[in-house]
């Protein structure tokens, strides 16, 4: 092989690498400040549904909604209700890591739609499930009153996600999720497991 051919294969080598090591989007990962996590595109455990209480704010808005959650083998479905049963947005994630949105602003747009995702699994999936999906970032706990602790962050050490209460699906008890510019508060009100 030429010093040519030989160069050009290597460029080539370098490239594939290079796409081999991005995250893509179609795999289901997620940019969390620097760091990555893969969407599971279903549900590990026990088919269920849910009825849950979400107040999301940052330093500008506040949001509240019912959220109806059905998690099963081969799909995800959470449809956002308001306080008077109105359908506010709608997010379906199945297999392949295919995502269909429907409904209003901020919550119809993929981007904004899959890091909500992404936070919600990483409070309420167990730590051996998250953690093989994580990509600089390292996520540690620590038990406290009444439950556990969950801090997500990035290999440098920057804390990115604080979770209270995390990995529990239980009525009554709130998940509080504290980013640097926002929380997020999930409140089981029902759960029913399905055959």
């Amino acid at each position: 092989m030429s010093g040519r051919g030989l160069i050009l294969a290597l460029c080539l080598l370098l490239l594939s690498g290079c796409q081999q090591w991005r995250t893509p989007a179609a795999k289901g990962w997620v940019m969390l400040d620097g760091g990555y996590y893969q969407l599971l595109d279903n549900w590990p455990g026990r088919p269920q549904q849910l009825l849950q209480q979400v107040s999301w704010r940052d330093e500008q808005q506040q949001q509240q909604f019912v959220l109806s959650v059905l998690l099963t083998a081969d799909s995800i479905l959470l449809v956002a209700l308001s306080p008077i049963g109105q359908e506010l947005w709608r997010l379906h994630y199945q297999p392949q890591h295919q995502l269909t949105l429907s409904g209003i602003a901020p919550f119809n747009q993929p981007e904004f739609t899959k890091r909500l995702l992404a936070e919600m699994q990483l409070a309420l999936l167990d730590s051996d499930v998250v953690t093989p999906r994580l990509q600089g970032l390292t996520l540690t706990e620590h038990e406290i009153d009444n439950g556990t602790e969950r801090h997500i962050s990035h290999v440098s050490g920057k804390l990115i996600l604080q979770i209270h209460h995390s990995a529990q699906i239980s009525t009554a008890v709130p998940i509080t999720l504290k980013g640097r510019h926002y929380q997020l508060q999930i409140t089981t009100l029902q759960q029913d497991f399905l055959p």
